[in-house]
């Protein structure tokens, strides 16, 4: 697995993850993407929707073992949610109605940016067990946690500001260009300890995805 890079997510763990072997233990990453709410207002988790928002992510890991690497990851990318059209006249309580969206009769839609910052730790397949180490190709799993500071940036009220914490699972593949340059992708889901950022608390946890590619570098 020489010159593999870490990365992230939990959510991504957080993304662009590659890895290091033990002549070259620490690595650098930074990826881009899109970045997805799932919560009570709805689900952007579909492949088609119409609530895209960016993200960009890196982060900074050290070789543990042939199988297992360690690291720091975080992003920064807008976080929210739209109703679709058929959603929109469809009566919510008043609990529920967004604060921001004064005369409006179905739920709101969520509008914030997030930065988040974390740790993980990475499993990865090309470790002599189940694939070769020194496999171009390298897929992996990962999982952590993060704080996720959350604020109003557009000045809607559409989003309870604040930090909240997030347990983060992860997994992607990585794919090396050179000695010590490999590109990659990763895909995070980031589940939060809290119900509250959009106003709404009936159901499971707020959650938010991230699909990411990005570049790795080895240095030492």
């Amino acid at each position: 697995m020489k010159n593999y890079l870490i990365g992230f997510c939990l959510l991504t763990l957080a993304a662009g993850m590659s890895a290091q072997t033990k002549n070259n233990k620490f690595g650098l990453a930074l990826g881009a993407g899109s970045q997805n709410y799932c919560g009570d207002l709805g689900s952007a988790f579909k492949i088609k929707n119409e609530s895209y928002y960016g993200v960009v992510n890196g982060n900074a890991a050290y070789y543990l073992s042939k199988s297992f690497d360690a690291g720091l990851f975080g992003s920064i990318g807008d976080y929210g949610f739209c109703q679709p059209d058929a959603a929109n006249n469809k009566a919510a309580t008043d609990a529920d109605l967004c604060p921001g969206c004064p005369g409006r009769v179905g739920l709101g839609n969520l509008n914030s940016r997030m930065l988040a910052g974390g740790i993980f730790v990475r499993y990865k397949f090309s470790n002599g067990y189940l694939l070769s180490e020194h496999s171009r190709l390298s897929p992996y799993i990962s999982f952590g946690g993060a704080a996720n500071s959350i604020s109003d940036r557009m000045r809607m009220n559409c989003v309870k500001a604040g930090t909240y914490y997030s347990f983060n699972v992860g997994a992607g593949l990585k794919y090396k260009l050179s000695e010590r340059v490999n590109l990659n992708y990763n895909f995070s889901l980031g589940y939060f300890t809290s119900d509250k950022l959009d106003f709404i608390s009936h159901h499971s946890n707020d959650m938010y995805m991230q699909n990411t590619i990005g570049l790795g570098i080895d240095l030492f």
